[in-house]
């Protein structure tokens, strides 16, 4: 595979009046068969990002009809905010401009003439329904055409032996997980963060996540006993404990928030399943008897179960009918420590450890689903081989942004590779350093900014003139734990080894 520094543009903007396209010029306000806005607004809807916003330079017509119906942020919000939605249209529009009233608008105002007039486009748009869209589109348009970035730290928060921080998915909870068998649960009231709930438990915790509504809260400790809380008349309240016979590895909730994947370190995964009573069944129990499991995790379209074994096995499971059935099973000569597909289910990634022939003890491997003709002539799929696209002495973990555009490697020796898919080949586009050990990485939900976290800093990298840059960095007073962005993108929290939490916003400077 070809391994070549290139970059992209970060946003298919139209081109401007004073530099043309030649291209779309030529054809641009040509005579043309008028067609009904609607028909239009239909065929460009099957288009891509870059594809409509090429048709906007087209003719008037195509601009008119793009611009009216907001057709290329719907786009790009398909794109990119790949998992199923729980909750109504209504109810996501309401809660967008719930947080655009509360926060987002006074922010823009940090942004100058841009941002008033960003501000005053979101305003003329706030009855209509596809507002969460136009709204998602704007903050990292508006993030990454800025000519300089800062940051503020706008609140901390105090939690001892804090390891990791995140939020729910709507803005409004953050939980911290520590060292000292606790979670907490913050929420923001007023101008400020308060503490809502510790949850304790007699083991420590390997991990706390919010479902994808942000209605629960998993919390997962060592000693198998998962604890699923829900939010009732304003109080987070335990309702559901799922025994698993044995310790934790980790935990997870599906992308549509109605599955949950438990792994213990022997030899079994189980998947339970949401009803509608509120019960939480125990639908299939994974079970491998040759070696330890290392790692599960459900896919980003919520189809498909990633299993990792000791002895280099790697299993994929697929929800059939109501069913879990095995698909593919894909060997290793070493252990597998980590696995993740893409968005599209096209790509895998797979982390391996042990010493390889004339490589180093961790690699990270490419995987492509191909269609190949059996001896039969009928066609089938299986996953190939594509490339080692990383050696390291240390490799701590790999992701897919959301859009699927990107992967990034991270190391435990601070360095995070980040690679771009361009003509159907994964390329290197950055590289960011750190020092320190524990590496940490995540994308934001546009997939537009990646987070990274390590030693005593943690950077914030954007898609700026289309190439991958940092922008900020943020020192810490001690060892950064992880880093994750809010769910617009332009906040993030990160947790600290000095026992704080801290939020910040991303601003104009």
């Amino acid at each position: 595979m070809q391994v070549t520094p290139s970059g992209e543009r970060p946003f298919p903007t139209p081109p401007t009046p004073n530099a043309p396209d030649l291209e779309s010029t030529r054809f641009a306000n040509r005579d043309t068969v008028v067609l009904p806005d609607e028909m239009v607004a239909r065929i460009l809807m099957y288009l891509g990002t870059a594809d409509i916003a090429v048709c906007r330079s087209v003719c008037r017509q195509w601009q008119t009809v793009i611009d009216a119906r907001h057709l290329l942020a719907r786009s790009f919000y398909r794109d990119c905010h790949l998992t199923q939605q729980t909750n109504s249209l209504a109810a996501q529009r309401n809660l967008a401009v719930e947080r655009y009233h509360s926060h987002i608008r006074g922010w823009l105002a940090d942004f100058g003439n841009r941002g008033r007039e960003t501000a005053k486009q979101l305003d003329n748009v706030l009855e209509d329904k596809h507002f969460p869209e136009v709204l998602f589109f704007s903050i990292p348009k508006l993030l990454l055409t800025s000519n300089e970035l800062t940051h503020q730290n706008i609140a901390t928060i105090r939690h001892s032996d804090v390891k990791e921080a995140s939020f729910s998915p709507d803005g409004k909870y953050l939980v911290t997980v520590s060292y000292d068998n606790t979670a907490k649960l913050w929420e923001f009231e007023g101008d400020q963060w308060r503490e809502k709930v510790t949850l304790r438990h007699l083991a420590w915790l390997t991990s706390a996540s919010f479902s994808p509504d942000g209605k629960l809260l998993m919390t997962a400790p060592g000693d198998g006993i998962v604890k699923i809380w829900r939010l009732e008349d304003d109080q987070w309240q335990e309702k559901v404990t799922i025994q698993h016979s044995t310790s934790l590895i980790n935990a997870s909730f599906s992308p549509d928030g109605k599955h949950l994947v438990t792994a213990s370190d022997t030899q079994s995964a189980k998947i339970w399943r949401l009803e509608d009573d509120g019960r939480w069944e125990e639908k299939i129990t994974i079970e491998y008897s040759r070696r330890l499991m290392t790692f599960a995790q459900f896919s980003p379209d919520g189809r498909h179960l990633l299993t990792t074994f000791v002895d280099g096995t790697v299993k994929i499971w697929e929800l059939d009918d109501g069913r879990w059935e095995e698909k593919f099973t894909i060997a290793h000569p070493y252990p597998v420590t980590k696995a993740r597909l893409s968005p599209d289910g096209k790509h895998l990634l797979t982390v391996t450890s042990g010493e390889t022939y004339g490589g180093a003890p961790f690699d990270t491997k490419l995987w492509e689903l191909v269609n190949v003709q059996s001896q039969e002539k009928v066609t089938i799929q299986r996953w190939q081989e594509k490339a080692i696209i990383q050696n390291s002495d240390t490799e701590d973990d790999v992701h897919f942004s959301p859009d699927g555009k990107h992967l990034v490697t991270a190391s435990n020796d601070g360095t995070f590779k980040i690679f771009g898919l361009e003509g159907g080949e994964w390329q290197v586009k950055a590289t960011v350093r750190h020092f320190g050990p524990f590496a940490n990485a995540s994308f934001s939900r546009d997939g537009k900014l990646l987070v990274t976290s390590c030693g005593v800093a943690t950077k914030i990298c954007g898609i700026v003139g289309g190439k991958w840059q940092e922008i900020v960095t943020i020192e810490h007073s001690k060892a950064a734990a992880n880093g994750s962005f809010g769910p617009d993108d332009y906040q993030l929290v990160t947790a600290c080894s000095d026992s704080t939490a801290k939020i910040w916003v991303l601003k104009n400077k």
